[in-house]
């Protein structure tokens, strides 16, 4: 058997995104809350709520859409 991992690419991100992982699911809630505290600064927070200026910038949208994709 092989297993593949996906991540989507730059372009997919949007406000709000991870949210609904991050609320209904404890796995998803620790890789968030791990990856704010190892980047120091709350990256869940730009994901969730924006604002979208900043998370389209290539510094924040990289780790945000890693993360979220790793939170999935």
């Amino acid at each position: 058997m092989t297993t593949a991992y996906l991540f989507p690419g730059q372009g997919s991100q949007h406000v709000g995104m991870g949210r609904a992982l991050y609320e209904r699911e404890p796995a998803a809630r620790a890789v968030f809350d791990q990856a704010d505290r190892l980047l120091g600064f709350p990256l869940s927070t730009l994901c969730f709520e924006g604002p979208a200026d900043e998370l389209t910038d290539t510094v924040n949208q990289q780790p945000a859409l890693f993360v979220t994709g790793v939170a999935a």
